[in-house]
């Protein structure tokens, strides 16, 4: 149950439409809470509804932090990658060093910049992005590299081409996983006042993890069950915790010294152990 605070009014939780964030928000769809109001939007339309006021709270992407510095974050909860992700790749038909052109679906902005530090420090390169539909065929045909996020990552094509995951790819140069998304509240709401319910409702979808794949493998395109079932119980986690914060803290440090973000984020964050939501998820949360 959410605190007294919020008892006597709806408190408007702002979703993301992805399925990597369905294990985090099942709970709150399936309990019908009488006093939460769920709203699934893109990345980019959940930060903006944050920042407008019209969510209380909202799974936002990580580089929203630096761009919105009055919101706090709700402590121990995310969606992180320790290596391998699969829904956030590169295609090319050459090696990234040679790359001078990247299509990039711009509606994830954490994944672009995520992209360009990886490319300027490990590859030494700037290439020239161009926003494109999530359209691997067509992005290919017009630039040397394609960045795809979520379904269009799962379902596109790699026959002939290279793919690079870029969780596995920051995870080999970093030593850290990777966060893509964390709960944020707006001022006025106490993150830690709103956190059981979000808790709750991860451990609640980690327990309902069969019923979820079987609910979205039938989806056109997407993998199969097994695959399925490792995406969101072995290569996502769902849990902020010391090196998840570490992380977060190089992922700013190195996109502001690209000025790719105005300042560094003044974030403190109150780490959440283990516990039992961890376990749920295969020992990767």
């Amino acid at each position: 149950m959410l605190e007294s605070r919020f008892m006597r009014s709806t408190l408007r939780i702002g979703g993301l439409d992805g399925l990597n964030a369905f294990p985090l928000q099942w709970g709150l769809e399936a309990e019908h809470h009488g006093n939460v109001e769920l709203t699934l939007r893109s990345p980019a339309a959940s930060a903006a509804a944050l920042a407008a006021g019209e969510a209380d709270v909202a799974l936002i992407p990580s580089i929203e932090l630096a761009r919105l510095p009055e919101m706090q974050v709700v402590p121990g909860l995310c969606i992180a990658a320790r290596r391998r992700v699969r829904s956030v790749i590169l295609l090319t038909r050459t090696s990234p060093a040679l790359l001078q052109t990247v299509a990039v679906d711009e509606t994830s902005r954490t994944s672009v910049a995520l992209l360009r530090i990886l490319l300027s420090r490990r590859y030494g390169i700037t290439p020239r992005f161009v926003a494109a539909a999530p359209d691997a065929g067509r992005m290919l045909d017009t630039a040397d590299g394609a960045l795809l996020i979520a379904d269009a990552a799962l379902q596109a094509s790699t026959e002939g081409r290279q793919v690079y995951d870029l969780a596995e790819m920051w995870s080999g140069w970093t030593g850290l996983p990777f966060v893509f998304a964390v709960w944020a509240t707006r001022p006025g709401i106490d993150p830690q006042q709103v956190a059981p319910t979000l808790r709750s409702a991860r451990a609640a979808g980690l327990s309902a993890l069969p019923h979820l794949v079987a609910q979205h493998a039938t989806r056109a395109g997407n993998p199969g069950g097994p695959e399925l079932t490792a995406y969101l119980g072995e290569l996502l986690h769902y849990s902020l915790g010391p090196e998840e914060e570490q992380s977060l803290h190089r992922f700013f440090t190195e996109a502001h010294a690209l000025d790719l973000i105005a300042a560094l984020p003044a974030q403190h964050f109150t780490s959440q152990g283990p516990g039992p939501d961890r376990a749920l998820a295969g020992g990767t949360a």
